[in-house]
């Protein structure tokens, strides 16, 4: 979602399986952000605030893999962006609406695998009697699972929402927003009730105000 350009500087690049990977130094802000930052105020906090932030990295790459692996099987040649509002994988090309829909589902089957397997373990009883570790695999499983989830609401420019439109082939434009804002609101209010969460009211009331706004140029024409 949000696609950056990678030419910009500020960015650390590396290539992963093959993709070029570039992460804005704002990502940190984010991964920072919507963790616990509240209990970094001791050693331990500290430390758990680091596995969260190296899960968020891990969790977001892998969900942008998903997208690059499908990009690549039909062809494309994607470079992966992760920024201050999450990550995007980019390629060029045309591709069919069947193709469109496994690009745009690789990335939370990714999620939801990752997430998967950390559950299983977890279920299974094969953690180490270690705090971290415990931390890192619960993290693992809240994260991939619930971010993978959410990502699938019909909201632009989350996953959900770019399949509403490969589902509809590109039409009823006005629809699709009225839907994505709709439920960003729902989303955005009920996330703040149940966590306190300011800050996912005010992603949630951006995505609103977003699809509020591809409703009026729809609705306009342009």
């Amino acid at each position: 979602m949000f696609a950056d350009s990678p030419s910009q500087s500020g960015y650390l690049r590396f290539n992963l399986f093959g993709f070029p990977v570039a992460i804005h130094w704002f990502f940190w802000i984010l991964a920072l952000l919507i963790g616990p930052i509240s209990i970094a105020n001791s050693p331990t906090g500290f430390r758990i605030m680091l596995v969260w932030i190296g899960v968020v990295l891990v969790s977001i790459l892998v969900h942008e893999l998903g997208h690059a692996f499908a990009y690549r099987k039909y062809g494309g040649r994607p470079q992966i962006v992760l920024h201050g509002m999450g990550g995007v994988a980019m390629s060029h090309g045309h591709f069919s609406r069947r193709q469109s829909i496994v690009i745009t589902l690789g990335g939370p089957f990714f999620g939801l695998v990752l997430g998967s397997v950390f559950w299983i373990l977890a279920e299974w009883n094969a953690l180490p009697q270690n705090v971290y570790i415990g931390v890192l695999f619960l993290f693992m499983v809240q994260v991939n699972i619930f971010w993978s989830l959410l990502n699938l609401l019909p909201i632009l420019p989350l996953d959900g929402g770019q399949l509403l439109g490969h589902l509809m082939h590109g039409r009823r434009s006005v629809l699709r927003g009225q839907i994505g804002s709709g439920c960003a609101v729902v989303v955005g209010v009920a996330l703040f009730a149940l966590f306190k969460s300011l800050f996912s009211l005010l992603i949630f009331g951006y995505l609103a105000y977003q699809n509020y706004q591809a409703t009026q140029r729809a609705g306009r024409g342009f």
